[in-house]
């Protein structure tokens, strides 16, 4: 009996550690009361992976590491960089967002190209 109790909880909270999390700077973006945000994916010249950050409105956003989305493994923990800014697209829809619009830009130096998304929670029916 207590091998089945055991197993249930284990079950249960390895279920709720890998549910859907949008994690910038520790805040879970799905939890707050915002309905809009912004995915701004950069690829340097210099490096080979993505840098994908969200702006939900935060006064205090600057694209640093800490705003820097990242998913999140079966444990909580943070993973590696996404290889790619529409891998991250994917990552935020499957995590209940859509994409409104967006736009693309480079910096004058040609030191990077920037992809910025508008996304939009679904609407959930």
């Amino acid at each position: 009996m207590m091998r089945i109790l055991s197993t249930v909880l284990f079950l249960f909270v390895l279920t709720t550690k890998t549910a859907a999390q949008l994690m910038v700077n520790r805040v879970d973006v799905n939890s707050l009361d915002v309905q809009y945000c912004q995915l701004v994916g950069e690829y340097p010249t210099w490096g080979t992976k993505a840098k994908v950050y969200i702006d939900y409105g935060q006064a205090s956003f600057q694209r640093v590491a800490y705003w820097e989305l990242r998913r999140i493994d079966s444990l909580g923990k943070y993973t590696e960089r996404f290889d790619t800014v529409m891998q991250a697209i994917n990552y935020v829809e499957k995590n209940g967002w859509e994409v409104v619009s967006f736009q693309v830009t480079h910096a004058a130096s040609g030191s990077y190209d920037q992809f910025i998304y508008l996304m939009r929670k679904k609407q959930r029916p």
